[in-house]
């Protein structure tokens, strides 16, 4: 099953698709901000990532939304393995943050890669979630502002993905800045908090 449940799915309904997932399912304890702001309203599982030929087995997402009907939201992501932290990793050294090595702790991007605009995006890496290495981006520019962390769960076997999109991101800073690695850490600190579904 994947796309959206119907509208008057409860949020038990949406968590018992995800008891079928054959991996770990995590999610946030009752009073976890942001999520304690935010409410379930759409899970999918199997969708294949943009370019793949066909579905990609183990994977799952649940999107969180504003129950006022704001433009905040928050996403939790789960894929089997470590395929997916490794792609996502290699993609940010080698097509989004070029002009970095590879290794380097904190990185930026300009507008559309072009030398003569402002920064619009931002790589930490040397994060952890609990014993687990992560790496987030944070982008403010053109599509939107977002903060992505990505995390490789050694124990689960499971790539993990946690996004904040729009007034959830702002709340970590809306702007580009090297200082913006407290909040990165303060991201990774929510990651470190979301538990399994039972």
């Amino acid at each position: 099953m994947f796309g959206p449940l119907a509208a008057t799915a409860s949020a038990a309904d949406l968590f018992a698709e995800l008891r079928n997932f054959p991996g770990v399912v995590l999610v946030p304890p009752a009073a976890l901000l942001p999520f304690s702001d935010l409410d379930p309203w759409r899970v999918e599982l199997n969708r294949p990532r943009a370019g793949t030929p066909g579905p990609l087995r183990g994977r799952y997402l649940v999107q969180y939304r504003d129950p006022q009907h704001g433009t905040g939201s928050a996403q939790i992501g789960g894929t089997l393995g470590r395929d997916e932290f490794n792609q996502t990793t290699m993609t940010l050294a080698l097509r989004s943050f070029k002009r970095f090595p590879a290794d380097a702790t904190y990185c930026t991007e300009n507008v559309g890669g072009q030398d003569d605009t402002a920064p619009a995006s931002e790589l930490f890496r040397g994060l952890l979630v609990g014993d687990n290495d992560a790496v987030a981006e944070h982008v403010v520019c053109c599509g939107g502002h977002y903060w992505s962390l990505s995390w490789f769960d050694v124990p689960r076997d499971m790539t993990y993905t946690l996004v904040f999109v729009g007034p959830v991101a702002d709340a970590y800073s809306g702007t580009i800045s090297p200082d913006n690695a407290a909040q990165a850490a303060a991201i990774a600190q929510v990651a470190a908090m979301l538990t399994p579904l039972e």
